[in-house]
């Protein structure tokens, strides 16, 4: 690849598009988000959470196999949770229901995908910036 030459100093292309992306982001990083917040509109605020939804969703929760499994398991019938529900108020129930919502059958690996991929990259842009080549030899 050609170097560009400036008085004594040489310069690659590869190493000036990594100053450039280091500047760019470092920039970036430096102006701070908007931020943006308002008040809760009072309907909302004071609204009781719906207990019929709620029910409806923690009753389609208990009818997947794993989960009847897992009660099944720990000992816990399907007679008893069906009494133990009417028992709940509404703020359990809405509680209950909204960490059901919550959850992901396989967790979401698209994090980790991603954060792996980010490591990956700085160290490759680290070690383009030193020159540093990599030699694997049995």
């Amino acid at each position: 690849m050609a170097t560009i030459r400036f008085g004594l100093v040489r310069f690659s292309p590869w190493r000036c598009l990594v100053w450039v992306l280091v500047a760019w982001m470092g920039g970036l990083a430096a102006v701070p988000a908007p931020a943006a917040a308002a008040p809760a509109p009072t309907h909302l605020a004071l609204a009781a959470p719906d207990r019929a939804a709620g029910l409806t969703t923690i009753q389609a929760f208990l009818e997947r196999k794993v989960v009847h499994q897992r009660l099944a398991d720990l000992g816990v019938s399907p007679e008893e949770i069906q009494a133990r529900l009417p028992e709940m108020t509404d703020e359990q129930m809405h509680a209950v229901a909204s960490r059901i919502e919550g959850l992901q059958a396989g967790g979401d690996g698209i994090g980790i995908v991603i954060g792996l991929l980010l490591v990956v990259l700085i160290v490759i842009i680290i070690l383009k910036l030193t020159d540093t080549k990599i030699l694997v030899t049995k």
